[in-house]
């Protein structure tokens, strides 16, 4: 059942109440956040009620000086709620942490105080139900190396997993390969996504639902022309958290891999120690996948300790919903159909 148009804007002033106190109240946003992260987790929270309070800076727990500050600033949300929307009538969306469409698996992969308050898309951020997998190449460039990772990606996609990238010149042949076979994809931009205008294939494939623009930076973000974009480097972290699985492609490898996400190793390759678990067939891969519990933890304040990672019960899989979700995106093998079903009825 799809939420009423009352609690639609209701989301929606709330976004934007969270766009403008992130990045426009005059707060950092180190500040911010960490406001936020200690007010959000109680039941009921609304930051626009807040705000339209008699005293929203005692409530919010700021200094006096703090509140001065927010209370000259805030006649600005009307122009950032005019702005917003006219981002999304132009196709860009925005996430708040916490909301039900913010990647679970960042949940695992990223601290609370790491993880980007507001997240901005371009195409269908339900694409992210399938398991993401990225490609990681070490010093190893080579033309013979980007075709192996190129129909790699694309087997990967036909069985059903999301090819993640990022948008960097090395990534470039695997998306034209992903593109050119209608593959779905997701791609972290390395700015924000207000000002950035995708090329005729990128735009065809997120009209039509095959492709995904994410990015964890500010959306009107754009680098300074002429130098080298820093954002490159926070992209390609956030990546690979965003991935549930890693192709790797070439050593050196990232000294950041972590033990939970399996690892698909270019043949000839050396294994590393990141990774605890190894394939080298793209259904063995796939299935894999398939099985990662989302391990979506609560949303929990900044200020409470940090869970240690726990084995956790793995979630019943949804085989008909998987099924269906493969099938829009081409043919899905009667033998794998075969094999989720079985999986579901064991869950």
């Amino acid at each position: 059942m799809s939420a009423s148009p009352s609690a639609e804007y209701s989301q929606f002033i709330e976004t934007v109440s969270w766009y403008w106190f992130a990045y426009e109240s005059g707060l950092s946003l180190r500040r911010a956040k960490s406001v936020l992260l200690a007010n959000a987790t109680e039941v009921g929270f609304s930051l626009h009620e807040i705000l339209q309070s008699p005293s929203p800076a005692q409530r919010l727990g700021l200094s006096e000086e703090e509140g001065d500050l927010i209370a000259k600033n805030v006649s600005g949300l009307g122009a950032v709620q005019t702005r917003i929307t006219g981002w999304r009538e132009h196709g860009l969306g925005l996430v708040r942490l916490g909301e039900p469409a913010y990647p679970p698996i960042l949940r695992t992969h990223m601290n609370l105080n790491e993880r980007p308050l507001l997240l901005n898309h371009r195409g269908d951020p339900g694409l992210l139900e399938l398991p993401t997998v990225l490609a990681l190449a070490g010093t190893d460039d080579s033309e013979e190396t980007q075709s192996w990772a190129g129909e790699v990606l694309v087997d990967l996609a036909a069985e059903g997993a999301l090819p993640l990238l990022v948008d960097l010149p090395a990534h470039q042949p695997l998306l034209s390969r992903l593109l050119e076979v209608e593959a779905a994809v997701a791609i972290v931009m390395p700015q924000g996504l207000a000002a950035f205008r995708p090329s005729s294939p990128l735009q065809t494939a997120i009209d039509s639902g095959r492709a995904l623009l994410l990015s964890p930076f500010r959306p009107d973000w754009t680098p300074p022309a002429g130098q080298d974009n820093v954002m490159e480097t926070h992209a390609s972290a956030f990546a690979q958290a965003l991935a549930y699985a890693l192709i790797l492609l070439s050593p050196p490898y990232p000294t950041n891999l972590l033990p939970q996400q399996p690892c698909f190793l270019r043949p000839g390759i050396p294994k590393t120690v990141g990774c605890q678990t190894y394939y080298d067939d793209a259904e063995s891969f796939f299935l894999a996948l398939s099985e990662i519990p989302a391990m979506a933890a609560p949303f929990v304040s900044e200020s409470a300790p940090t869970p240690q990672p726990q084995p956790l019960a793995e979630p019943p899989l949804d085989a008909e919903k998987l099924i269906n979700r493969l099938a829009e995106m081409g043919n899905v093998p009667e033998a794998m159909k075969a094999r989720l079903r079985r999986q579901n009825i064991s869950a």
